[in-house]
């Protein structure tokens, strides 16, 4: 058992305060947006990599160390994920995106073929809804959507993205795989912290890379365990780091201290700007954040198109 340093979520905001970092400043933003990054990197990873899930991801249980450094703890409860559930999983992100894109192009066409993928790939994860209303691809589109779509994406049908409300197609499921829920816990779970930052969420944007390779592996014995992140800015290992004659090349090894050196400048960067004076240093992150935001926005758009 390991000590694990750190501040639980849900009293992150009361931590923040005793520092000085007040809620909706730069600082407070970026540091939501380091903690969305790693959450969704670490669900990456146990998704699409290790093959297994945390059941139990409330705030509680995950906890915020120095930095912004994630841990997650209480793994008391977890559930493992077959070959097949990543690979049908991959399908269904990949499917949600291509119905939203549809929705964004007002393609009808598009969006009517979108749908019955969509619902297709819901259905064969095992959701099942109330007597009559099982073939029908708004309801089962609007169930995937519910869990796994962008933030403030509509859903079809008239249906209500609000559990409580009437109209939530939730309320039509009789019965869904445990593998389902824990995912949907995970994402809601995601898409909740994305909501009280005000930071736009896309799944496909944060796993579409996994997802993709997911897919193109399926045929291969066994599926990937990552070694390197897809996403975010975590260390990625260059391709093809050994050779047929076993040796390792210069230009291997530069690029290596090339992402190790990025790394340790971008640490020398925080501490060079909590050195700063309190009227520079916001100054310098908002720029951070305005620069952080722009990209996101230019992320989008070209994921949009």
């Amino acid at each position: 058992m390991d000590f694990v340093p750190g501040v639980p979520l849900n009293r992150l905001s009361d931590a923040m305060k005793e520092k000085g970092i007040q809620a909706g400043s730069p600082e407070s933003k970026l540091a939501g947006r380091k903690i969305l990054d790693s959450l969704s990197v670490a669900f990456g990873r146990m998704i699409f990599g290790a093959g297994f899930l945390h059941g139990d991801p409330h705030p509680g249980n995950i906890f915020i160390g120095e930095g912004g450094k994630v841990s997650l703890i209480d793994c008391g409860q977890f559930k493992s994920l077959s070959r097949s559930r990543r690979l049908q999983f991959a399908e269904l992100v990949l499917a949600v995106d291509q119905y939203q894109k549809a929705v964004v192009a007002d393609d009808a066409e598009k969006i009517k073929f979108s749908k019955k993928e969509l619902a297709n790939c819901a259905r064969g994860f095992g959701i099942k809804c109330v007597d009559g209303r099982e073939s029908e691809d708004d309801l089962a589109c609007a169930i995937a959507l519910v869990l796994f779509s962008d933030t403030g994406v509509e859903l079809p049908g008239s249906y209500s993205a609000n559990e409580l409300s009437e109209d939530s197609p939730i309320r039509l499921l009789t019965s869904f795989p445990q593998e389902l829920i824990l995912l949907g816990r995970a994402t809601v779970l995601l898409k909740g912290i994305a909501r009280r930052l005000d930071v736009p969420l896309s799944l496909v944007d944060r796993w579409g890379e996994q997802c993709q390779a997911t897919l193109e592996t399926a045929a291969e014995p066994s599926l990937p365990l990552w070694g390197r992140d897809v996403q975010g800015n975590a260390f990625v290992v260059p391709e093809n780091t050994s050779t047929e004659d076993g040796k390792i090349r210069f230009r291997q090894v530069a690029g290596l201290l090339k992402q190790w050196a990025k790394g340790k400048g971008q640490r020398l960067g925080k501490r060079l700007v909590k050195r700063l004076p309190p009227k520079v240093r916001m100054s310098v992150l908002e720029y951070v954040l305005t620069r952080q935001e722009k990209q996101e926005a230019a992320r989008r758009a070209a994921n949009q198109n």
